[in-house]
């Protein structure tokens, strides 16, 4: 069994030695006006406007939108963004993360805006047990107990309707692909999470926040509903069935989010699990914009080519 994980480091080197923010009072209040920016009428068209995740670049746009969007932010309060590189490679949100991950006050003010980042589940660690819920049945299982064949690598893919970095995978043949070079050798399930980006909260535009927070278990069955009938219109992909290895199969988390706390997966991750143990981890959110050209179907294809060339070969 092949163990890795995507990166070392929990966040990339952006701590800055100048403080661009002022004190830490300053800070928290710049904070606070970039989130009023970011859920502007303007940025939301922005967002409107750029996101299109039937284009395999949609990420690379993505983020280029971001960028702009916090330069624009940051030139009305007299910031120089390019005089710090990191916070102009990288955007305003991973450099207050990476500078202010200590800070409690600071990262709940984030709450919404942040997530998937540090979890206590480690690569070659047993896999722990973690209740899903079946769209068939509503009823919890283990999600380890979706391994259908226990010689075959378990690959478990977490996001929701609201996640346009699932939604290029979906909608350009990422997962399609996948599922066609290795559905004979792996498995494929994807537990729905709460929504990324809810028309309640952190919104990327009206036409990516189409719906509400999960409130209920029903609202969120109904969503990852949605979602199967999305993929249904492109590739058809997805299935309820928990025995049909053919495709990825959809299960959701619990309302206590028992998934996402424990892998920290949110909004987006992948984790595969063999013999029982984790087996690799995939990037979380702010590698995965790091790299925006790669998307979370290409990390899984270079996981498994690595792990069945390095056994095969």
């Amino acid at each position: 069994m092949a163990l890795a994980v995507e990166h070392t480091q929990i966040m990339p080197d952006l701590e800055p030695k100048k403080r661009p923010l002022g004190d830490r009072t300053s800070a928290l209040k710049i904070i606070k006006r970039w989130k009023d920016f970011m859920m502007s009428d303007d940025t939301q068209v922005r967002f409107d406007n750029n996101i299109d995740p039937t284009k395999r670049d949609m990420q690379i746009t993505l983020k280029e939108t971001y960028l702009s969007i916090d330069r624009d932010f940051l030139e009305d309060l007299g910031i120089n963004a390019s005089l710090y590189k990191p916070l102009s490679a990288h955007g305003f949100l991973p450099f207050v993360m990476a500078f202010y991950k200590e800070d409690k006050e600071i990262m709940t003010e984030l709450t919404g805006f942040s997530g998937g980042i540090i979890s206590d589940v480690t690569v070659g660690s047993y896999a722990p047990e973690v209740p899903v819920i079946s769209m068939e049945t509503r009823e919890e299982m283990d999600v380890t107990d979706l391994s259908v064949d226990k010689t075959k690598p378990l690959i478990i893919l977490s996001a929701s309707l609201s996640c346009p970095m699932l939604k290029v995978c979906l909608f350009t043949s990422g997962v399609s692909q996948i599922l066609k070079k290795y559905k004979n050798r792996a498995e494929f399930v994807l537990v729905y999470i709460c929504e990324a980006h809810p028309a309640d909260g952190w919104k990327l535009g009206n036409k990516v926040s189409s719906i509400k927070q999960h409130q209920t278990m029903n609202d969120r069955l109904e969503a990852a509903r949605l979602l199967i009938d999305a993929d249904k219109d492109h590739l058809n992909c997805l299935t309820t069935d928990p025995h049909d290895t053919e495709k990825m199969r959809v299960v959701v988390d619990t309302m206590s989010n028992t998934f996402t706390s424990t892998y920290q997966c949110g909004p987006i991750r992948v984790i595969a699990i063999e013999d029982d143990r984790v087996a690799w981890m995939g990037p979380n959110i702010v590698h995965l914009m790091s790299n925006p050209r790669e998307l979370m179907t290409d990390k899984i294809d270079a996981w498994l080519r690595g792990r069945f060339d390095e056994n095969e070969g």
